[in-house]
């Protein structure tokens, strides 16, 4: 940004200056005042809520200077002098800013040598660390583990200890993990140096003599380079594309009126892959294709390239390698796995089979806030609960290798989660608030200690600083250490909850009884939308009793109403082993109202319901078909309008 987009028009007022000098002069006002109505934008975009009349006025500031630029030297002068801010803002930027730990990174992580790392004993150490998975999403109805949608959680909670009032300290990743590797609550002001310099005290420092590491950090950079070698970053053109096509995004959202940023894809629910695709981009499922087929996870499809989920889908096919690793040769392990599961964007089937966004990643979300209505939201849940239950999968083959690793009934295993999300109408997403604080905070946690065969749960307020303790404890290492967190089979005293906030950078506070209570509170306002197992889940929308009934037994009507399915050709063609299976019929619609009532057919039966919503760029519609209704090699999809509880119009179909 500093040096290109200048040259570029430096280079054109030389071709044109080449041809003619007075036309150059020109085309040198123009870029002048083209230049100074971005910058007039950024301070009156906020006055109007129309981009147009924003828009106007600052063009109209652009020209003023302009014509004040070819006028006065005094405008002139005043402009050269300003040209070396650009360089200054770029050296502050680098040596001065926060993010001056990522491009100039401390020698501080990498200082450490070998031989002052603390050793342990033989105990194998597994620690895996799911992304944004509220604990109250295993539960049902009686807050025990929903063994029908998480099998290998309530077979793990069988021979482990369930930490089941677990907190986190932290709502970001930035700081969640870290926390979690180190044992230290972040501080409330910066906490760029506990993510990209590797802190001298961590579970890696604490094990690398007596262990040998294998780690999958999708974000944070916790362990030192000469422990962990740093994955590689892929050829640079592939990389430069990637950050091109985000910084994009990102610079539109930050340059443009608020009229037409709306538009544009949030950048602040995930990691990269900012644009998803939308249901208005022609079909792109003939682009999809499976890349690297390697890399899966245990008895799971490939993992897809399925756009907009780039940037999380290659840190899974490193932990997918992670998990397929597993084995008991050598020293005892520290296997660490953080994964972006079931992170937003969600695009998971249980089974792992992939389908493809439609228009962003989660309708009815704006800025990390839901909309007022129930069914995006629900939506939204299911669509996270789906994705959580093919983290079950992963949770069963990481279980299953380490049992054919022989270490299983050696090992100290701890699966939990930085964070939780919510899914609150009208309310925060992510940034942690006294509202959501029971979903942002409470997170999974499983223990199962050297040994231990009896599952036992733990109510106490353990947190999540006080793993690395436990770990610190179990392994009899780090000698001498102190930590924010105690282990977790101490006695836990504390009354208060405390949520970092990454985004305001202070903390949320609650009573803890409060918090857990409110936690049971969603947990029956999440079974009741979603009750029992499987099926339970699969049903969203009004008139569910059309499920299960053939369309030529219902009546029909016509309809002036239409709309499109994205992705037709994901119908046309299913092949399962390719890990795409389009389980989202998304699409847009034209004729109908917002909440109109929809219904969905597969091969001319009705397999699931919804509702139409309103998005910035028109009417859609968004509804999940059950993964068993496109088992074979084709399907017929219809979308068709309800009226009367039972009378069915057609809108559109795919597939054949």
């Amino acid at each position: 940004m500093t040096f290109i987009p200048p040259l570029a028009l430096t280079l054109i007022e030389l071709i044109v200056r080449a041809v003619s000098p007075k036309a150059s002069r020109v085309v040198h006002l123009v870029f002048v005042a083209l230049l100074t109505a971005l910058v007039a934008l950024q301070f009156v975009k906020g006055s109007f809520a129309a981009s147009t009349p924003a828009l106007a006025v600052a063009l109209a500031i652009g020209l003023l200077v302009a014509v004040g630029f070819w006028k006065t030297a005094g405008v002139r002068s005043f402009m050269t002098v300003l040209t070396p801010a650009s360089f200054l803002f770029l050296a502050l930027f680098i040596f001065a800013s926060p993010v001056s730990d990522v491009i100039v990174p401390s020698a501080e992580g990498s200082s450490n040598s070998g031989s002052s790392y603390q050793p342990g004993n033989a105990t194998p150490v597994v620690l895996v660390i799911y992304d944004e998975f509220p604990a109250a999403m295993l539960m049902d109805k009686n807050t025990d583990i929903n063994a029908a949608r998480f099998p290998a959680f309530a077979g793990l909670g069988e021979t482990s200890t369930w930490y089941k009032n677990n907190t986190t300290v932290s709502d970001g990743t930035f700081s969640a993990v870290p926390a979690i590797l180190t044992g230290f609550v972040p501080v409330d002001k910066r906490v760029a140096s506990m993510n990209t310099i590797a802190p001298r005290h961590s579970i890696y420092t604490m094990l690398a003599a007596s262990h040998r590491v294998g780690n999958v950090e999708a974000i944070t950079h916790v362990c030192p380079p000469a422990i962990c070698e740093p994955e590689p970053a892929g050829d640079t053109k592939t990389r430069l594309t990637a950050l091109y096509d985000d910084l994009t995004v990102v610079a539109e959202r930050a340059v443009l009126p608020k009229q037409m940023a709306d538009k544009l894809p949030a950048v602040n629910s995930g990691y990269g892959d900012f644009g998803p695709g939308s249901a208005s981009a022609a079909d792109k499922s003939t682009q999809m294709k499976v890349n690297d087929p390697k890399a899966r996870f245990s008895a799971s499809p490939p993992i897809a390239e399925i756009n907009g989920a780039t940037f999380n889908n290659d840190r899974l096919r490193v932990a997918a390698r992670m998990q397929r690793s597993i084995n008991g040769a050598g020293k005892p392990p520290l296997y660490v796995i953080h994964m972006l599961i079931p992170h937003i964007p969600w695009r998971f089937t249980p089974s792992g089979e992939q389908y493809a966004l439609g228009e962003g990643w989660a309708p009815g979300m704006k800025d990390e806030v839901w909309t007022d209505g129930a069914y995006l939201t629900n939506l939204a849940l299911q669509r996270a609960t789906l994705q959580a239950e093919f983290g079950d999968k992963i949770l069963a083959g990481i279980i299953a290798k380490m049992k054919q690793a022989g270490i299983w009934d050696s090992s100290l295993m701890i699966v939990t989660a930085d964070h939780g999300v919510s899914f609150r109408p009208g309310a925060s997403r992510r940034p942690v608030t006294e509202d959501n604080l029971p979903e942002l905070a409470n997170t999974p946690l499983f223990v199962k200690y050297p040994g231990q065969t009896k599952g036992v749960v733990n109510t106490q307020p353990t947190r999540s600083v006080d793993i690395a303790p436990t770990v610190a404890q179990v392994t009899k290492s780090g000698d001498g250490w102190k930590f924010d967190g105690i282990p977790l089979n101490a006695k836990h005293t504390l009354t208060k909850v405390a949520v970092r906030n990454a985004r305001i950078k202070t903390k949320v506070f609650g009573d803890w009884a409060d918090v857990i209570r409110r936690r049971d509170q969603l947990v029956q306002d999440w079974t009741t939308t979603f009750p029992g197992g499987q099926e339970g889940l699969l049903r969203l929308g009004p008139n569910q009793n059309l499920i299960g009934r053939q369309i030529s037994s219902l009546p029909a009507t016509a309809t002036s109403a239409s709309g499109v399915i994205t992705y037709p050709n994901n119908y046309s063609k299913i092949d399962r082993s390719s890990g795409v299976l389009q389980i989202y019929m998304v699409g847009s619609l034209a004729g109908l109202a917002a909440q109109a009532p929809l219904a969905a057919s597969v091969d001319g039966k009705i397999v699931a319901v919804g509702e139409s919503f309103e998005t910035p760029t028109g009417l859609q519609f968004g509804i999940i078909l059950p993964p068993a209704s496109l088992s074979g090699t084709h399907a017929h999809v219809q979308l068709f309008a309800v009226s009367g509880g039972s009378t069915l119009a057609p809108l559109a179909s795919a597939g054949r």
